[in-house]
């Protein structure tokens, strides 16, 4: 079979870092600074009432040191967390990792040059981001495919797109048939 999509992209530290941008979770580092406030405030509530109640005086410091500790966590979470995911795809991939994927009616396959392609089928992709070099497809177990803006040398992004939509509404009458 054909590939309706051809798209080459050489994935380096610059592209790694657009695309985990693209993809991090401000809400959960939003929770965590909230967190980290209340545990403050908390701490500071039973400074103050340390005169008045014993107990007060044995729970506010470790309510100072947790919420320092879970504002400082969350302060660093977006740099940390992409530092731990690049070391990580720098064990397995090398400083750069050349990807071809192949975008087909019903599947896309992602082969790294490092064995057998990785095939992902249409229905599995949740949603779709773009960035300023790049265009991301986001699938339902936490991984996902970079395609370059510029790295098409068959097809383009419009129609892989309506591949997907086409191979989803053909997986959703299949389901209402049975």
């Amino acid at each position: 079979m054909e590939p309706i999509v051809v798209n080459r992209v050489t994935i380096t530290r610059e592209l790694f870092a657009e695309s985990h941008d693209a993809v991090f979770s401000r809400r959960r580092q939003k929770m965590l600074l909230y967190c980290g406030v209340v545990f403050l405030a908390f701490g500071l509530i039973f400074l103050a009432l340390q005169v008045r109640l014993l107990v007060a005086s044995a729970l506010c410091v470790p309510a100072l040191l947790t919420g320092a500790l879970v504002l400082v966590w969350a302060l660093t979470l977006k740099r940390s967390e992409l530092r731990r995911k690049y070391r990580a795809f720098r064990r397995r991939n090398g400083d750069a990792s050349g990807r071809v994927i192949r975008g087909y009616r019903d599947r896309l396959t992602v082969d790294t040059g490092r064995g057998d392609p990785v095939q992902i089928d249409y229905t599995g992709i949740r949603e779709h981001r773009e960035t300023e070099h790049l265009y991301l497809l986001i699938c339902g177990n936490h991984t996902g495919v970079q395609l370059a803006k510029d790295g098409f040398e068959t097809g383009s992004w419009p129609e892989l797109l309506s591949a997907i939509d086409r191979a989803k509404q053909e997986a959703e009458a299949m389901l209402q048939l049975m």
